[in-house]
């Protein structure tokens, strides 16, 4: 049944939580994500991507290989990405797309392309705006669609959400959906993601074999008869609808190849070949016979000094600066989460009292004990409500800062909290736009990311190119790589309070 959507309806990360699909810590969440698209790499398509398939079990088991297909998004932008996942949870028939506002994930909330969600659910009955295979509400939490998306998040950054889900695997509804999608999709512009697992249960040399001739459908990209070969059990895709609808709306969209990326079972990660084997695949669909739809690079534009202006200096408003009550708050809430964290005090994290301290912040949380750092983790982009992320970097400040060890009962006494509350993130340009003692950086080159906190360049008499070389080398790039115009480099201003 076709409802209206509620843009204010937000459907909850429900698998990201510790022992479950991924983690719910967005600073280890970005990490794990960040160490597979590492171990990924690109392949030469020579096209523009329309779509891909993707597994969809936990980091642990599939991670890698998703990444492997997320890889090759690796530089291109897309307004849409339409996820296809299969409910695992309850049957129902036709096709739900959720009625909400936005999916939220540990990285943040993504907006739904309501147009396009509407569009699609105006021309047949069968695909009705719903929560019915989404949620609780709708008769059970599906993963299958919520595990994809931290990957696109990292690797595309901005994007609106067409999630779907499949309540039947019938090629009338695969093949309704996949024209309905091909019809409003653009080529470049619109991503199409599959979400499918392969065999399961069965021993490893006959997954070996199931998913062998998987791999050959979706790499002949003929939509019917890889559903052929799917109905007569030739090989087992719990998403064998969702594939076959990405097929035919990739198709429709102007793609005309298909290539198979990774093709791994859970005894090649795991090295358990024996009991209970899971088979995964990535692959993507695309153009051939058009352009790559990659960034150019022009490289960085130096202005001559007088050119430039303080308009591009980001400073925090006075809308957001936090008054002194503020701080107090926040600077009690990071003390309770450490005897929270290191002494085991029965204290959570308290509601807050303001507006803006429910406002979405990057922050970090500096430990220093007589003076020395004992301990710094934080968020540069505005993940969590202000109070929240103070709470949670707090605690990862003193129990998770891979520098040290984790702090004991012993020393919370001894132990000084300095909270830096982030503004915005400007891109410069040119990096003679950094202003030491005003900006924070953030310098990022394909996965590898480097910040440094505005008030380190001070504390170590550092002028501007050695901020600059030591933030690549924060990063794990060379100390030259800022003049790389592959580099990109963020600013941000700080609140720093103590």
């Amino acid at each position: 049944m076709r409802t209206l959507s509620d843009p204010k309806k937000i459907r909850e990360p429900h698998f990201a939580q510790r022992g479950g699909f991924y983690t719910d810590n967005p600073v280890d969440l970005a990490k794990e994500i960040a160490g597979y698209f590492r171990n990924a790499k690109r392949v030469e398509l020579g096209g523009t991507i329309a779509g891909m398939v993707c597994p969809h079990a936990g980091y642990a088991y599939s991670g890698q290989i998703a990444a492997d297909a997320y890889k090759q998004l690796e530089g291109l932008s897309y307004n849409t990405v339409i996820v296809i996942s299969p409910s695992h949870q309850v049957f129902f028939p036709g096709v739900s797309v959720y009625s909400g506002g936005a999916y939220r994930t540990p990285l943040g909330d993504i907006p739904l392309d309501l147009d396009f969600c509407e569009k699609l659910t105006a021309v047949d009955k069968s695909v009705s705006l719903s929560d019915v295979g989404h949620d609780a509400s709708g008769g059970g939490w599906e993963h299958s669609l919520e595990v994809h998306l931290p990957f696109l998040q990292v690797v595309l950054g901005s994007f609106a959400l067409v999630p779907i889900v499949m309540g039947d695997q019938e090629f009338q509804t695969a093949k309704k959906l996949g024209g309905v999608i091909g019809r409003y999709a653009k080529l470049g512009k619109t991503l199409v993601v599959a979400s499918s697992d392969l065999a399961h249960g069965h021993s490893y040399a006959e997954t070996k074999q199931l998913d062998e001739v998987a791999g050959a459908a979706v790499k002949a990209y003929d939509p019917n008869r890889l559903y052929d070969r799917f109905r007569d059990g030739g090989f087992e895709a719990c998403g064998g609808g969702p594939i076959t609808a990405a097929m035919i709306a990739t198709q429709t969209m102007g793609a005309d190849s298909s290539q198979v990326i990774t093709m791994r079972n859970s005894g090649d990660v795991t090295g358990e070949k024996s009991g209970y084997i899971v088979g995964y695949l990535s692959a993507v669909f695309y153009s051939s016979t058009d352009t790559p739809s990659a960034p150019k690079h022009t490289g960085r534009k130096r202005e001559p000094v007088e050119a430039r202006t303080t308009a591009r200096t980001p400073s925090l408003s006075t809308d957001h600066e936090l008054n002194d009550s503020e701080r107090s708050f926040l600077l009690r809430t990071a003390r309770r989460s450490l005897e929270h964290a290191v002494k085991g005090a029965n204290m959570s994290c308290p509601e807050a009292p303001t507006d803006k301290l429910r406002e979405k912040r990057g922050v970090f949380v500096t430990l220093k004990k007589r003076g020395h750092l004992r301990g710094c983790i934080g968020y540069v982009r505005p993940y969590k409500p202000l109070v929240d992320a103070v709470w949670e970097m707090a605690e990862s400040a003193a129990l998770r800062d891979d520098r040290f060890v984790p702090v004991d009962a012993g020393e919370v006494d001894n132990i000084t909290v300095e909270i830096t509350v982030l503004s915005p993130l400007k891109r410069l340009t040119s990096p003679d736009d950094v202003l030491v003692g005003r900006h924070g950086l953030l310098i990022t080159r394909g996965y590898q990311a480097g910040v440094l906190l505005p008030q380190v360049p001070i504390e170590a008499d550092w002028d501007r190119e050695t901020f600059l070389e030591q933030t690549c080398l924060k990063a794990g790039l060379p100390p030259d790589a800022w003049q790389d115009p592959d580099t990109i480099i963020e600013v941000f201003a700080a609140e720093v309070f103590h």
